[in-house]
């Protein structure tokens, strides 16, 4: 489906932008600087609060919660103070599929989020204006996550505006009720498998058989990927088709459904519950892996649980952890160039990301914001902080979403015992490789 789309937002925005460089007198108009700056030369902060006076920015988000309507607010009241510009955002609530119509028209917004799993697509689209490095100040971002938005040859197209990671979780309660102790956790995930069974024994004598799980986990390909590639392998080829069945990758899945058979690795869903926090939250998992997205929910919802947190595990000698990061770019038809690169500048700079991490609840995606965010007092931000530089960003190629939607179709069985790896994993290439051959 996604290649089929790609085809027709593809002549569509070819239309559209045939017409906006013809409007603009070639398409100069919109990228040329009026700050005085050079091009590639970072601008002053006098030059860059200046001639933005009665000008109107168009930004596009998703919807947050509370808190990230309040942050995200405070950092348009703030950027609009500083340059006398105005900022209209535009929230969209079917988020890709809307704003992909935005394209065809002609009425996306000047700078709007790109998901880094959707970079990608979006990339090959021409739809992104392509980011001077200097003039953007890459070199403040952490480069990894920067990765994220840069294509092959080595052009930047979005600047990341936070990011979050996985770490291990644990309920202190729960395991002092045991026995154990948070340092008996192993280091190593081959390790998990006899430590986790010895646990759930523990936990069924003491709250009754299968009443708290040893640990959660989820049947999905963003958070069990870094294991199945682990070793060099890949669940895709250089073409986005699936591959999972690969020997390499089957041996991976083959480690996985060994931890979830012995009954003491769950699903929420096991436990008749929503997702990882809320199981964790309610004392039926004393172990889980999940984004620092859970930290606000534990403090606010589940205030009376003792818990604490640690590095992911290491897996084949590697520590691996997961990065969900969304960069900020600009629309290459935008009249407003200059000003939305500006927003970009003030929005993932010093002051403003500071601003929308602090009140949204996210990791800065640069080490100076995290140094003026104090995160290394939080122990829990500080060890989801420490994960940045070992996460793979949860992004591959055009596919990846096609690939995992087969995944969780078929996964679950391998996980039951009811098909082998090798049997299940043959049925997801079947089917992902099949709607990537009917996208084409």
């Amino acid at each position: 489906m996604r290649k089929s789309i790609k085809k027709v937002l593809a002549l569509g925005i070819t239309a559209v932008m045939a017409l906006s460089l013809a409007a603009c007198g070639g398409g100069t108009s919109g990228s040329t600087r009026t700050d005085g700056a050079d091009k590639g030369a970072a601008p002053d902060s006098a030059a860059a609060g200046g001639g933005y006076s009665g000008k109107t920015l168009s930004i596009g988000i998703w919807g947050g919660n509370d808190q990230e309507s309040a942050a995200i607010n405070q950092v348009k009241a703030d950027f609009e103070a500083k340059t006398g510009a105005k900022v209209e955002v535009k929230v969209y609530t079917d988020y890709n599929t809307q704003i992909q119509a935005d394209f065809i028209a002609g009425t996306a917004p000047d700078a709007f989020y790109i998901d880094a799993i959707m970079f990608p697509f979006y990339s090959g689209l021409e739809v992104l204006e392509p980011l001077d490095p200097v003039e953007m100040g890459t070199d403040a971002y952490y480069e990894n996550l920067l990765s994220a938005f840069t294509a092959e040859d080595g052009t930047v197209y979005c600047i990341p505006k936070d990011v979050s990671t996985l770490a291990t979780y644990y309920n202190i309660g729960l395991l002092e009720s045991v026995g154990v102790s948070p340092d008996d956790i192993p280091a190593s995930l081959e390790d998990y498998k006899d430590f986790l069974v010895d646990l759930q024994g523990k936990l069924d004598e003491k709250y009754g058989k299968g009443q708290v799980a040893a640990m959660t986990y989820n049947q999905d390909l963003a958070r069990n990927i870094y294991i199945l590639e682990a070793g060099g392998y890949s669940v895709s080829d250089d073409n986005g088709n699936a591959r999972l069945s690969s020997d390499g990758v089957v041996d991976n899945m083959q480690f996985m459904v060994d931890l979830a058979l012995t009954g003491a690795w769950k699903t929420p869903t096991d436990l008749g519950l929503g997702w990882n926090g809320e199981a964790f939250g309610v004392g039926k998992a004393a172990i889980m892996e999940e984004g620092n997205w859970v930290y606000t929910t534990l403090k606010n919802d589940y205030s009376d649980i003792r818990f604490g947190v640690k590095g992911m595990p290491t897996y084949k000698g590697t520590q691996y952890s997961m990065s969900f990061t969304v960069g900020w770019g600009v629309s290459s038809v935008s009249k407003e160039k200059d000003l939305a690169r500006e927003w970009i500048r003030y929005a993932a700079g010093e002051e403003g990301m500071k601003t929308w991490c602090t009140g949204a609840g996210c990791l800065p995606s640069r080490a100076d914001v995290a140094t003026a965010m104090d995160v290394e007092s939080d122990p829990v931000w500080k060890v989801h902080s420490d994960m940045i530089n070992v996460a793979l960003p949860w992004q591959k190629g055009t596919t990846i979403d096609i690939i995992n939607s087969a995944y969780k179709n078929f996964i679950p069985a391998a996980f039951k015992g009811e098909q082998s790896p090798k049997e299940v994993l043959e049925q997801i290439d079947k089917q992902a490789n099949s709607e990537i051959a009917n996208a084409m």
